[in-house]
């Protein structure tokens, strides 16, 4: 189809050509609101990404200093505690036993390890310890023994004084079991 542009008039080429405007003017219209509205769409992805991460930030940050928090409260406690003592053999057990002692100024009158026997599938070493202190030396020994070889338990207790009124010494008889390290214990 043939198009005579002859056999027009002005004015239908004046509507033809506002036609021609009108949809050149839409079709940039629907193309610019199309980019706007995509732009737009971005813009909200970005900012809905930003409160995400604003958010996880946030979370981090306080789980961070409770963390922090955590950290220096089990340092100090860590801090507070005593060195754990940590025997292998008999001769071990004996020789920080008797250090420990001295240094409570207990004199150690007998150290008697019993023969190792099972107990609950454990094997332990009964100990029987015969020592004289002032009774307060005694109570801090024992403190400092459950404190520092957690391994070793008191299964029995006697203290005798010969006169409790003039006397500031006692003599205590002491049991213990220790708990004997097995070969897996050993190598950890």
């Amino acid at each position: 189809m043939k198009l005579n542009l002859n056999r027009l008039s002005p004015t239908q080429i004046h509507l033809i050509g506002a036609a021609l405007f009108l949809l050149t003017v839409s079709a940039s219209a629907y193309s610019l609101f199309s980019s706007w509205k995509y732009h737009q769409s971005g813009i909200e992805s970005s900012q809905h990404k930003l409160t995400q991460v604003s958010d996880e930030l946030s979370t981090a940050h306080r789980d961070r200093g409770r963390l922090v928090n955590k950290i220096a409260n089990l340092q100090a406690v860590v801090k507070d505690h005593e060195s754990i003592i940590q025997p292998q053999s008999i001769n071990e057990l004996a020789v920080q036993i008797v250090a420990l002692a001295e240094a409570h100024a207990l004199e150690i009158e007998q150290f008697e390890p019993s023969p190792p026997t099972t107990l609950n599938q454990n094997p332990i070493q009964p100990i029987t310890i015969r020592l004289s202190a002032p009774y307060q030396s005694i109570t801090q020994w024992l403190n400092k023994l459950h404190n520092t070889m957690p391994d070793i338990h008191v299964t029995g207790l006697s203290i005798v004084s010969q006169n409790a009124a003039t006397s500031s010494s006692v003599t205590s008889t002491i049991r213990l079991h220790w708990y004997i390290p097995t070969s897996q214990e050993q190598t950890q």
